[in-house]
């Protein structure tokens, strides 16, 4: 292996953390590069699952403020989280300071329960007035497309 291409496999390696969560998987990917954090939850995923992802991705010591979020449930089963639970989680991000609130997030799914699931959550950001901007896609290039758009 040449060295240059050694130095980019371990950078990319580096910036992946792998964590498990009850129901499913974890998986953290920083992108420097293009601010943004990649969260990938996959297999049955809790309300539990979700607010200890978010909180690995802005306690991590790659994540600046300020970075976009990625969420990656194409994967992941929602069907247990109910109206007042999404609720509630629009509310979580509300609490942390400039930087981590203020950032775009985008959500990516192809299943129509967890799409539907998704649009509700963007609907209670809203109407909690997150400062977070939310976007909801079907598919991984849309949202890395938005993501990659000037505010």
């Amino acid at each position: 292996m040449s060295a240059p291409f050694t130095t980019a496999l371990v950078a990319w390696w580096d910036s992946i953390a792998a964590l498990f969560c009850d129901g499913g998987d974890m998986e953290l990917r920083i992108d420097e590069a293009r601010n943004i954090a990649y969260i990938k939850l996959t297999g049955h995923v809790s309300k539990q699952d979700i607010l200890e992802a978010f909180d690995a991705a802005v306690s991590h010591e790659r994540y600046r403020m300020g970075m976009d979020r990625l969420w990656d449930f194409r994967d992941a089963d929602l069907s247990s989280l109910d109206a007042p639970t999404i609720q509630e989680m629009a509310r979580y991000s509300t609490t942390f300071p400039a930087g981590i609130n203020d950032v775009r997030e985008a959500f990516v799914t192809s299943r129509n329960l967890e799409f539907g699931l998704l649009r509700m959550f963007e609907a209670y950001s809203e109407s909690a007035e997150a400062r977070t901007t939310i976007a909801v896609f079907d598919a991984m290039e849309e949202a890395e497309t938005w993501m990659a758009l000037e505010c």
